[in-house]
């Protein structure tokens, strides 16, 4: 296991125990705010998008083009940061939707089946924060195996080194260095989009179960992804 998961854990023993009550309360008490914000279903039932699991009360109606995958990390309780930025970006007019890490498989089935099916609405825009941030990339290269762009993926400190290919048009990982300093994104498959790993050992005091909460970050990512889509 990577060390700053091993130490991460270590630290946060009291609150993992807590995390299964508190996710089991958050997935039954979602479907209200899922229902403001869910878009138009598909005309085969059996392809509509994957509902969300955001937490966060927020109404919203979808303005722009594309679709936002925001993956958090473990135990669905240390990555509630990405609940902050789907909530945002709603507000903005996008179609952001926020997932527990393990989903990215699913998820990425469910954009190639529409896909065949025209009914994926681009771009496609993957975030995600600790195992979430490894996971986005997965979820990228999956998505690349299968002929399916994808405009932009973000990592809030990632645990492991992932890789993005040539369906990717840019990338951005904001880590916090390891120590072995294997945390971060690299090209590989044909890549010739924009990838940056940008190290932010000391800013701000952040740490890993805070980068993904920067207001700053926020603004960045969700300007660049609205920079992406087009009106409606």
């Amino acid at each position: 296991m990577d060390l700053k998961i091993r130490k991460f854990l270590g630290s946060t023993s009291l609150l993992l125990a807590a995390a299964i009550v508190v996710s089991a309360c958050s997935s039954s008490a979602t479907s209200s705010s899922n229902a403001r914000i869910e878009p138009i279903k598909n005309v085969n039932a059996s392809l509509t998008r994957l509902p969300s699991e955001i937490n966060i009360s927020i109404t919203g109606k979808v303005t722009q083009t594309g679709e936002v995958y925001l993956l958090r990390g473990l135990a669905n309780i240390f990555s509630r940061g990405m609940d902050k930025i789907g909530a945002k970006m709603i507000r903005a007019g996008l179609d952001a939707r926020v997932y527990n890490h393990a989903s990215w498989r699913e998820l990425a089935d469910n954009i190639i089946a529409r896909d065949s099916k025209k009914q994926v609405s681009y771009p496609i825009v993957i975030m995600g924060h600790s195992l979430g941030g490894n996971a986005a990339a997965l979820m990228a290269n999956y998505l690349g195996e299968n002929g399916v762009k994808v405009q932009y993926v973000v990592a809030f400190d990632p645990t492991i080194t992932t890789f993005v290919g040539k369906n990717v048009n840019r990338v951005i990982n904001f880590y916090l260095p390891n120590d072995e300093n294997t945390n971060i994104i690299k090209s590989r498959n044909g890549f010739n989009g924009a990838l940056k790993n940008i190290n932010v050992k000391g800013v701000r005091g952040l740490k890993h179960t805070t980068i993904e909460k920067d207001s700053n970050f926020h603004d960045q990512v969700i300007n660049r992804t609205l920079s992406y889509t087009k009106k409606k």
